[in-house]
């Protein structure tokens, strides 16, 4: 029996499937771990890179407002300083008064407290006030009220009037916030103790109080221009927690709901008197949490600057970081897609009779791919606020993206007419424009153009706005038979110029400039102030800055830096030091930096520091210091004129001694006068001389002296002082009285004095005006044995005035007959006209 042919059908399986099969399952498993891998990939690389834009912007914020409160509390430094000083300037104003005398001279008192409390600040804002109580706690006098409040028990419980009272009470109290009984305007206050009053209290006995006041309104909006940011907050703190000025307003909180919660970390550690805290905690008023930095105020201020930036901000500058990483991390897992399935597209498509049908799949494919680059980009430019733009030189032609005219605030159907050169030169700053076109020939010769410019661009209220736009584009030469073109992108900078401008203005309020030193390089930058301040500074290198310190002050600051580099454990620094001007004078400067180490090498990077000017406050400290000695040594010399008066009068007739002493002693009180007024304007100096000497001899002509003075002669020829040479030299004069009167030839009633004086020529080539002469002559005195065996501090002050203020020199000759002085002054000092003239 024949068997039958199989039928083709019939067969179940075929070798070629069955040796197909494993592999193209493998072919489908390997295809599968691709499209994993094409998409885990991107994904991850995305994830860590969010997370480290994340570190980046919460570091970034924390570094942002760390400076922000150093700058606040340098600010804050200044504030309550100069204060101080209008509480010092009030102490002095009503040292020696008692309380019933202040009380009487309320008006004129008053104006001399406004004019204290409104000095260097304008006289309609009113930012700060003085108010004197006494010791039980009643309003004596004050700047801006007239009369002073009467008693008020609110006013004499308040913490400053029970802070002061007792022996330990501390050298200045900051009290916390209150709201004026008058103004209506929230306030706090610098208090200190008053010294000096006339009301018969024991040394160092509490006797009032003087408060020196600071509005709210004028210290917030300092703080708030010293935001880094926008929504920043900025706070001035006292260390027990209690708010006292914060940027913005206070919404409706009263002021004692003004503080930080008493259990808060940030309080533990100001009670601790830490220089500097960061932390991250959710805000008492609004429970938004903020990163916030606190710095403490230099000069043992019981006060903290603080900086905060809610979280918000810090997620929202995040965001903007990672939309351009998100939407390139998509863009990346889409490529490495589309070249899988391109792959795979292309190996089946030789296993495929239907070529048709995959060609079409690849034409769409790529159709998709250009429809979703092209939205890639259309994103990238709207996350980074930017417009792109093509230009065609010879024809002119200028095409715009969408992006770019939503840049300016027009529409792409609406203002196509704008998108012409001349009308975008229409929108450019008037200021700018020139710039502009210069820089648009630029890159048509050099082939790249990078500028920055303003333009106005159209708001939704018709109004228009100035903003900034930074430009960067490329020229292509013609090829192919398509014409040259410049393609760029523009875009918005308003917010980074904003940053810079409000950087400026806070480095022009305090006075000096910032500086960023890498120690790798050598490279030193410095804001403008550095050439405000000293002049042609801002670009000098390291070597050339420490060359220009003093002499006495370098040892002591490359001490510092190099302290401050080798400790690894320290890292910042504040030390104050001279530094030359261009003039060829010093300024004073406190200094204060940081280091930043690099985190693998532990070694010193670079150092960002600030630089202030303290020449005025050193320059007022040697000022009072030499004033207190100058005040006790006047008050003992005028003790001992007084003195010798009563002892040179004689006690016969009590009447006539009566009237001899009212008559010296008021002659004394018009040589006191004379060395005030004479300030303002040149006068003769004889007039000078009979001022000077009316206290303690008689100049009268002739030769009759007045009963019971030495007698003097005046001589020598018309002379005008020059106004900034009378006190001086009065007071040079004064001197030598005091010491005659005191040791010389005025302590005798037959005692004589001749002051003569002649004007001789000076140097060739020195001096035009000449030199003035001038001659103090003692005779009928005490004999003189030897010189003093040390010089006096009269003698120091009369050798100093003259050399250092007037230039001159003084020549000593203790003759046993009587002291001899000769003062030789230059006439360019001393002289207000030519000596012929004088003549």
């Amino acid at each position: 029996m024949d068997q039958a042919a199989p039928h083709p059908d019939a067969t179940s399986s075929s070798p070629v499937l069955e040796a197909d099969g494993p592999r193209a399952l493998r072919r489908i498993t390997a295809l599968h771990w691709g499209l994993a891998a094409a998409v885990l990939a991107p994904l991850l690389i995305f994830a860590v890179s969010a997370w480290r834009s994340w570190d980046q912007a919460w570091r970034g914020a924390e570094l942002e407002v760390t400076r922000t409160a150093d700058a606040a509390a340098e600010y804050a430094r200044c504030l309550l300083e100069g204060q101080v000083l209008r509480l010092q300037r009030a102490n002095e104003l009503l040292a020696g008064l008692s309380d019933a005398e202040v009380r009487a001279r309320q008006s004129e008192l008053n104006r001399s407290l406004a004019g204290i409390a409104a000095e260097r600040e304008p006289a309609d804002q009113a930012a700060f006030y003085i108010l004197a109580y006494d010791r039980n706690g009643d309003a004596l006098v004050a700047s801006n009220l007239l009369p002073a409040p009467g008693p008020n028990p609110v006013i004499q419980a308040r913490e400053f009037n029970q802070a002061l009272r007792p022996p330990d009470a501390p050298w200045v109290h900051v009290s916390r916030i209150y709201v004026g009984r008058t103004t209506g305007r929230p306030y706090f206050s610098v208090a200190a103790r008053r010294v000096g009053a006339d009301n018969g209290a024991e040394p160092g006995a509490y006797d009032g109080v003087l408060v020196a006041s600071i509005y709210l309104d004028h210290a917030s909006a300092a703080l708030g221009a010293l935001g880094a940011a926008e929504g920043d907050r900025v706070a001035l703190i006292r260390t027990d927690g209690v708010l006292l000025a914060r940027s913005g307003d206070f919404g409706d909180l009263a002021p004692e709901a003004m503080r930080l919660a008493p259990d808060s970390p940030a309080v533990a550690s100001m009670v601790l008197g830490l220089p500097r805290i960061i932390e991250a905690r959710p805000s008492r008023t609004d429970g938004v949490e903020r990163v916030a930095a606190l710095r403490r105020v230099g000069g043992d201020w019981p006060v903290y600057a603080a900086a905060a930036r809610a979280r918000p901000a810090v997620v929202a500058a995040w965001r903007q970081t990672v939309a351009p990483q998100a939407v390139l991390s998509l863009g990346s897992t889409l490529l490495l897609l589309l070249l899988l399935l391109a792959r795979v597209a292309l190996r089946r498509q030789a296993a495929l009779v239907a070529t048709n049908a995959a060609l079409e799949r690849r034409v769409e494919d790529r159709t998709r791919d250009l429809r979703e680059r092209e939205s890639m980009l259309r994103l990238a430019q709207q996350a980074a606020g930017a417009g792109s733009w093509s230009w065609e030189p010879e024809s002119g032609r200028l095409h715009w993206s969408e992006e770019m005219f939503a840049l300016l605030g027009l529409h792409h159907e609406r203002d196509a007419d704008s998108g012409t050169l001349d009308g975008f030169m229409a929108m450019v700053h008037p200021k700018d424009r020139a710039m502009l076109r210069s820089a648009i020939l630029d890159g048509l010769t050099e082939g790249t153009m990078t500028v920055e410019f303003r333009v106005f661009r159209r708001r939704a209220d018709g109004r228009r706005e100035q903003v900034w736009l930074f430009c960067r584009a490329r020229l292509y030469p013609a090829e192919g038979g398509k014409p040259a073109r410049m393609v760029g992108i523009d875009i918005d900078i308003n917010e980074r110029r904003r940053a810079e401008a409000r950087f400026a203005v806070a480095t022009a309020a305090m006075a000096g400039f910032v500086y960023e030193w890498e120690f790798a390089t050598g490279r030193v930058e410095r804001t403008g102030g550095a050439d405000a301040l000293l002049g042609h500074a801002a670009t000098l290198s390291a070597e050339e800055w420490l060359a220009r310190i003093h002499p006495e002050d370098r040892d002591r600051v490359d001490a510092v830096l190099l302290a401050v580099q080798e400790e690894a454990d320290r890292h910042s620094f504040a030390v104050e030091y001279r530094v030359a001007r261009a003039d060829g004078g010093w300024a004073w400067l406190w200094d204060r930096g940081q280091v930043t180490r690099d985190p693998s090498t532990g070694a010193p990077a670079w150092l960002v520091g600030g630089a202030v000017d303290v020449t005025a406050r050193r320059i007022a400290e040697e000022r009072q210091f030499l004033l207190l000695r100058e005040v006790d040594h006047r008050a003992k010399n005028a003790l001992a004129v007084v003195k010798a008066a009563l002892r040179l009068t004689p006690r016969d007739d009590a009447a006539y001694y009566a009237a001899a002493v009212e008559g010296r002693i008021d002659a004394l009180a018009r040589a006191q006068t004379l060395l005030s007024e004479t300030s303002w304007s040149g006068i003769p100096l004889r007039e000078m001389l009979d001022g000077a000497l009316a206290a303690f001899v008689s100049t009268a002509e002739g030769g009759q002296a007045a009963p019971g003075l030495p007698r003097a002669r005046l001589d020598g020829p018309p002379v005008i002082l020059a106004p900034n040479a009378v006190q001086p030299l009065a007071m040079a004069v004064h001197e030598l009285a005091t010491n005659a009167t005191k040791y010389g030839a005025l302590s005798c009633p037959d005692g004589r004095l001749a002051v003569t004086w002649q004007l001789l020529p000076g140097p060739p080539g020195h001096d035009e005006q000449g030199l003035l002469e001038l001659a103090w002559t003692e005779s009928g005195g005490p004999t003189l044995h030897a010189p003093p065996a040390r010089r006096g501090f009269g003698t120091r002050v009369v050798d100093g005035t003259v050399r250092s203020q007037l230039g001159g020199r003084v020549t000593w000759d203790w003759a046993p007959v009587g002291l001899s002085v000769v003062l030789a002054l230059p006439g360019r000092h001393v002289l207000l006209v030519e000596p012929a003239a004088a003549i």
